[in-house]
C-alpha cells in the first residue's frame, strides 16, 4: 500500500491523461470530475485535506475567470467546460487539460511530467 506522502498530484494528472480509458473505460470529463470529487473526498476523510491542492486551486481560478468573462449562467468548470465543448464529454476532457496545464504554467509556473 502506498502512502498518501506518495501521492504526486502532477503525475496522476498526467498519466489520466495520456491514458483515460485506463481510468474512465473512455476520455471523460464527467468521469474526470467525479474521480477527482471523490479523492478530494477520500482524502480529507483520512485526514489529508491538501491532497488535491494544485486542483483545487485550479476550480477557483477557473471559477473566478467565469465570474468576470461568462454571465450565461454555466458558473462551474465542469459544465462551462462541456458547454464550450458542445456538450462533446471527450472534447470537454481535452479543453480541461488545456485549461489545466494553462494554470499551471501562469500560477505556479509547472508543467504536467511525462509518463510511461
Amino acid at each position: 500500500m502506498r502512502n498518501y506522502a506518495e501521492f504526486d498530484e502532477l503525475i496522476f494528472f498526467s498519466k489520466v491523461k495520456k491514458r483515460p480509458g485506463i481510468f474512465f473505460g473512455k476520455k471523460s470529463l464527467i468521469s474526470l470530475r467525479d474521480q477527482l470529487f471523490g479523492m478530494i473526498y477520500a482524502f480529507s476523510a483520512c485526514g489529508h485535506p491538501d491532497a488535491l491542492k494544485l486542483f483545487k486551486g485550479f476550480i477557483e481560478y477557473y471559477n473566478n475567470k467565469l465570474f468576470v468573462t461568462d454571465q450565461n449562467g454555466y458558473v462551474c468548470w465542469w459544465n462551462h467546460l462541456l458547454y464550450t465543448s458542445g456538450g462533446m464529454d471527450n472534447l470537454a476532457f481535452d479543453s480541461f487539460y488545456c485549461e489545466f496545464e494553462t494554470y499551471l504554467l501562469e500560477e505556479h509556473n509547472l508543467v504536467l511530467p511525462e509518463v510511461e
